[in-house]
């Protein structure tokens, strides 16, 4: 008996029953990223802030670095404080000094640390894949995460937006906030941003958070 008239047909439907699926369960639009890159104590996080009470009632969730990254590896404390001043698999920081003698503190990403960006990146993507508009602060410590990031929103509408700042004025700022250790904004002051090619700049050392919101909508048409 010859089986192949029988596949041809098995195939022909079972062609038709996963279309008829698809259309009967379109897929769900993707939301839109905005990405805002830049160092550490830039004033991104309130960037968000201003952005998301802007776009009210249209929500707008608030991913990034902090949440995403730092939030959930294990908590540096007093008596694990010497693993993290060591290399090793997660991460960890080195103290020096630049030419200047400013102080510099420097974080490395290990093996499983960048497990964690990586997904990081790729949560950012799926809650664009589920219909989420989001705004995400993002430090780009490594070019492997930035390149990994516009792998993965391929096909999602993304702006990347370039957070500028004087070196003098976000150290000012550092300081004041105390919540990042001095120096730890000049170790990647320079690198920060990898010859990425922007959709948009913003100074947030000139302008402040509420009019930079204000920026990106107007830039975006939203």
């Amino acid at each position: 008996m010859n089986k192949e008239p029988l596949l041809i047909v098995l195939a022909i439907i079972t062609t038709v029953a996963i279309c008829s699926l698809y259309f009967k369960y379109p897929r769900q639009p993707t939301g839109t990223v905005i990405i805002l890159n830049g160092p550490s104590a830039a004033g991104k996080s309130s960037i968000q802030t201003k952005f998301q009470h802007l776009m009210m009632p249209n929500l707008w969730i608030k991913l990034g670095i902090d949440t995403l990254f730092d939030k959930p590896m294990p908590d540096i404390t007093l008596e694990n404080m010497a693993f993290w001043q060591q290399p090793n698999p997660i991460r960890w920081v080195t103290m020096s000094k630049d030419k200047d003698d400013h102080a510099v503190m420097t974080l490395f990403a290990g093996d499983q640390g960048d497990k964690v960006a990586y997904g990081m990146n790729s949560a950012i993507a799926a809650y664009a894949q589920n219909g989420c508009n989001i705004i995400v602060d993002y430090i780009a410590y490594k070019k492997e995460w930035i390149d990994d990031l516009q792998h993965k929103l391929k096909g999602i509408k993304t702006c990347f937006v370039k957070v500028s700042i004087p070196l003098s004025t976000l150290e000012e700022r550092e300081i004041a906030r105390a919540t990042s250790p001095k120096g730890h904004a000049r170790s990647h002051y320079d690198t920060v941003h990898w010859n990425l090619k922007y959709d948009f700049e913003v100074n947030s050392g000139k302008d402040s958070a509420e009019t930079i919101a204000q920026q990106i909508k107007e830039f975006m048409k939203l």
